[in-house]
């Protein structure tokens, strides 16, 4: 089974072989890739790193919403129901944007 980047870049940076990474940049079908808009790879970036960052989850999820990303798909993002996720962020983004 085909390593994902992220798997290769992990190994790379542990044993400073970057090879495989290039390798894989290379062979890659750039025509076959998904174009991904910023605010939502934003937001993929801190749903990484969730539980270190709830801040930062929010505020992903809060520039998503304004650059028009449906509940749905944050939903999506974020492997959990539109309605839960809907109901856990709509109120945190409300709050963060009355104390700005």
């Amino acid at each position: 089974m085909p390593r994902s980047l992220r798997e290769l870049t992990e190994d790379a940076e542990a044993s400073g072989n970057w090879d495989a990474v290039a390798d894989w940049c290379e062979n890659f079908d750039w025509s076959e890739a998904e174009e991904i808009p910023v605010a939502e790879h934003y937001l993929r970036c801190a749903a990484a790193t969730r539980p270190q960052d709830e801040a930062k989850l929010i505020a992903a999820v809060s520039a998503a919403r304004t650059a028009g990303t449906p509940w749905p798909r944050i939903a999506k993002i974020l492997n959990a129901s539109p309605q839960a996720v809907q109901e856990q962020y709509a109120p945190l983004i409300e709050a963060a944007a009355a104390n700005q």
